[in-house]
């Protein structure tokens, strides 16, 4: 016992410093934000708001828009909106009671219907962003003319099941070591919130870059997100969110695809070419889940295509949202 106490006042001392974590509009309200019923979001929109509207959905749960930004060069045509969701990235912290799948649903909702005015939007969502995209095109068909899907790792049970058993973490030394590293580290963070130290801790144990990383089959070259992929990662929203969609024994528990059949359009699938994980095996299998659809894939990229080649990938949605739909 005494060893251990010892171990921990060694480690705890060692990680002694600064380890800032990104304010959000609570604590900055110069960073660009809207207020929806009395929800805030970090947002911004870039291009003519007369042009038709695209709607980005960034992933997570609990990421934010950072690594998506690319998309912004579809301004020249449309307007492109950015939101951080409830309680992620930039947007304020708010309790885990708030944060949901149901939430997330109706804010999404809340969004479309503020930069829509009435009309049609297109969305574009990215992995989770692409999850809530397609639980929205089964409530909403009647708001969306296209939808792109980039890379959802869950739309059915059986997805779920699939991936967790692929990115189960192996307790390797590497692992073990950056894991308690990060621990320790976030123990010092002071602010700029409450939940400030668990996002510290998430964003670093997801930035491990061995090649034992459960998520290396997302990248090209395996390891972990570079730092800088995103502003600040929401550990409470991810946690929250998830357990909202699963039951006590951790089984997906909602339907992602009900009412999709009423959404008639092309939907665009979005595969990049080195994701081992969730890449083209799994979205060409979720062609058929849609009455409509179809598979693009991105070569030189991993499962951040819009970071990693936002060239084709930005090539290959523009071509999609300019095709007519019904």
């Amino acid at each position: 016992v005494v060893g251990l106490v010892a171990l921990f006042v060694l480690s705890y001392v060692l990680t002694m410093g600064q380890y800032p974590v990104a304010e959000t509009v609570a604590q900055d309200p110069s960073i660009p934000n809207i207020t929806i019923e009395g929800v805030t979001y970090h947002a911004e929109a870039f291009g003519d708001p007369t042009n038709p509207v695209v709607i980005t959905i960034h992933g997570g749960p609990g990421a934010d828009y950072k690594s998506i930004l690319s998309l912004q060069d579809l301004a020249d045509e449309y307007y492109v909106v950015f939101y951080d969701q409830r309680g992620t990235g930039l947007s304020p912290r708010v309790s885990a009671q708030e944060l949901t799948l149901e939430s997330s649903i109706e804010d999404l909702d809340s969004i479309v219907d503020l930069y829509g005015n009435g009309e049609k939007v297109d969305l574009v969502g990215h992995s989770w962003g692409a999850i809530l995209a397609s639980a929205y095109l089964g409530r909403h068909p009647e708001k969306v003319k296209h939808a792109v899907l980039a890379e959802p790792g869950v739309l059915t049970a059986q997805d779920w099941e699939e991936f967790n058993e692929k990115v189960k973490i192996r307790l390797s030394p590497g692992v073990l070591y950056h894991f308690a590293k990060a621990k320790f580290e976030s123990l010092h963070v002071k602010g700029p919130d409450d939940q400030a130290s668990d996002d510290y801790f998430l964003q670093q144990i997801e930035m491990y870059q061995g090649s034992d990383h459960p998520q290396a089959g997302f990248r090209c070259g395996g390891g972990g997100p570079e730092a800088g992929e995103w502003w600040r990662h929401s550990a409470t929203a991810g946690e929250s969110i998830l357990q909202s969609a699963t039951d006590a024994d951790g089984k997906w528990n909602v339907d992602l695809l009900e009412g999709v059949e009423g959404f008639t359009n092309k939907v665009l699938f979005i595969a990049s070419e080195c994701n081992t994980l969730i890449g083209v095996e799994l979205q060409t299998r979720h062609l058929d889940l849609f009455p409509n659809a179809e598979l693009a894939i991105i070569p030189d990229a991993g499962h951040e295509m819009f970071a990693d080649n936002p060239g084709a990938s930005i090539t290959v949605v523009r071509e999609y949202l300019n095709s007519p739909a019904q």
